[in-house]
């Protein structure tokens, strides 16, 4: 890590004089031009070129892209001037979306993968230790405002933290493309899985239908996902839309063709955009009828959905059944079909539910047991008829106890004895040893006397 002769932690402290400006470096001397300083729609030779604040030697990513890690920041009139710029974008918007990456949650104490700096720049909040504990930044809560203010109606989010939820942005209005701690029937995509296809559906119907994107806090460094960014510009290219507006603090392999681009925090862009568009105490946007009931303490009945997918159907009522000890079946995901138990209530009102009987399709084994949640925003968006997106399931149905047979570890062990040598030969193939195959068997739910007969 190299610092440049001047650092600045926010775009609020770069007051410098147009003498201070020379002797800095700036994005414009490492060789941007104005439009990928300022966007496409920036006004003609006004804006400053913003000051490079970090200076790194190594590259934002280790794959993807070839983008130096160095960090920049708006002159304060600039960065003014683009608020207004972006708040006059929004207003003549009638369908704006978000598209956010890991940058947005750094200010809550989660870690992103681009910043490189430790305690300088965006890198500057103390990781939390446990990502459910984390709370939500300044740029959520505006957000949530922009949305009920009707100024933001749709956000792909590709984190994994419900820190919008938490900061009161509705579940109905947001697609968890890469998965969410919350939703048990969409856990966390891993780096080589499968999207949903809703979801993915749902992404593309707004990649086509969006008259603005924000894209905020991503390095924008090839995932799937990225094509909403890509569409929103080819859109604008050709004459339709009002383009993509990008705030990051590094560069991205997209600035040449933003029609915005904003270089600072995302927390310090979205307090000054609240202030310029009166967002404090802006009112909630009409909300759905609510057509289930709540029976009593952790029962609901969720109306117009059918009991055993959780689909859509207009005469179908399931209940709800969130008490302690209780069963509930996912209705998607890659754990479709299994049936947990609610074990936890959380002092916040979110559900753990653990899952015991969940079988591995492929190598026809139980898989260890394992617990997802589901967040208390769930509950009331099943009150009001609403699925993980329009035409969705909601996540749970009800369901009955596993049989009794299914609770046997001996039972269990009994049934997957060829199943268990299977494994036994693929793990010996690549030369695992005998103890690390025992241990691994072990974890993956075989009974002890199951790996000792396998393992011969």
């Amino acid at each position: 890590l190299k610092l440049c002769k001047y650092q600045a932690t926010s775009s609020e402290q770069l007051h410098l004089s147009m003498a201070a400006m020379a002797e800095l470096n700036t994005l414009e001397t490492d060789g941007a031009s104005y439009a990928e300083m300022h966007g496409r729609s920036a006004p003609s030779r006004q804006w400053e070129p913003p000051v490079r604040t970090l200076t790194f030697d190594a590259n934002a990513r280790s794959s993807f892209t070839r983008i130096i890690a160095h960090e920049y920041r708006e002159t304060p009139a600039t960065l003014a001037a683009k608020v207004t710029h972006l708040a006059g974008m929004l207003r003549r918007a009638s369908r704006a979306m978000a598209y956010t990456g890991a940058g947005i949650s750094t200010a809550a104490g989660i870690h992103d993968y681009a910043s490189k700096g430790e305690g300088t720049g965006a890198a500057a909040k103390k990781d939390v230790k446990d990502w459910r504990d984390a709370q939500p930044t300044a740029a959520h809560v505006v957000m949530a405002r922009l949305h009920a203010a009707g100024l933001l109606h749709h956000w792909i989010n590709q984190n994994h933290d419900s820190l919008p939820q938490k900061a009161g942005f509705p579940q109905h209005a947001l697609n968890e493309i890469h998965g969410g701690l919350h939703d048990p029937a969409n856990p966390i995509v891993p780096y080589q899985g499968n999207l949903r296809d809703d979801l993915y559906n749902w992404m593309q119907q707004w990649q086509r239908d969006a008259d603005l994107c924000l894209a905020l806090g991503t390095s924008l460094s090839g995932f799937n996902a990225d094509q909403v960014v890509q569409s929103s510009m080819e859109k604008f290219a050709a004459g339709a839309g009002l383009g993509v507006v990008l705030v990051n603090l590094q560069r991205t392999e997209y600035d040449h063709g933003c029609a915005l681009r904003i270089f600072a925090e995302l927390d310090v862009v979205m307090e000054a955009l609240a202030r310029e568009l009166c967002l404090h105490g802006a009112a909630a946007v009409s909300e759905a009828e609510r057509t289930g009931t709540r029976l009593s303490e952790d029962r609901f009945l969720v109306r117009g959905f059918d009991a055993r997918t959780g689909l859509p159907s207009p005469g179908g009522e399931v209940t709800w059944d969130l008490q302690l000890g209780q069963w509930v079946r996912l209705t998607g995901g890659p754990y479709a079909g299994d049936v947990g138990q609610v074990v936890e209530r959380s002092a916040d009102g979110h559900y753990k539910l653990r899952f015991e009987h969940s079988i591995d399709e492929t190598f026809k084994i139980r898989r260890r047991p394992f617990a997802l949640w589901l967040g208390s925003w769930w509950v009331d968006e099943a009150l009001h008829r609403r699925g993980i997106c329009p035409g969705g399931a909601i996540p749970i149905v009800a369901a009955e106890p596993p049989p009794a047979d299914e609770e046997s570890d001996a039972g269990a062990g009994v049934q997957s004895i060829e199943q268990a040598k299977e494994r036994v030969a693929k793990l010996a193939k690549i030369g695992l040893p005998a103890d690390a195959v025992r241990c691994k068997l072990k974890v993956e739910g075989f009974a002890p006397d199951v790996i000792e007969n396998a393992l011969g």
